[in-house]
């Protein structure tokens, strides 16, 4: 296995653990998967909200907010792209559940690019 594949490898099967430990709320050992100084952005947030959190704190910090306000029923359509780039991968996928505070259904679908340096998520956009 080539360097390349071996980081290609390593991308993929953390991006995987990034959605398990996402899905499982079990935010301690999610944030570990985090380069200390690292971007995530939603580039589309709604006007008013934030959409830039920089470093591990504020990312655990929104990140936890979220626990007990959306109840994910199911994951669907989930597919995990490799890019040339081998520390990059796409994700694809749709989340079936509800918002806690009015039962109000909260199906949405995504894409998010992940950027890795060093083992670490450096950059993720969510679309």
């Amino acid at each position: 296995m080539t360097t390349d594949d071996a980081i290609r490898l390593h991308t993929l099967k953390s991006v995987q653990l990034y959605l398990d430990l996402m899905r499982a709320q079990r935010w301690d050992e999610w944030i570990d998967l985090w380069a200390d100084d690292a971007i995530l952005k939603f580039p589309y947030a709604p006007e008013g909200r934030q959409g830039v959190f920089k470093g591990k704190e504020a990312i655990l910090t929104y990140m936890s907010g979220t626990t007990g306000k959306i109840s994910v029923d199911s994951v669907a359509d989930l597919q995990i792209y490799p890019m040339l780039d081998p520390e990059a991968a796409t994700v694809e996928l749709e989340i079936n559940g509800r918002l806690l505070l009015d039962d109000t259904p909260y199906n949405q679908r995504y894409i998010t690019i992940f950027q890795f340096k060093g083992g670490k998520i450096q950059h993720y956009r969510e679309y």
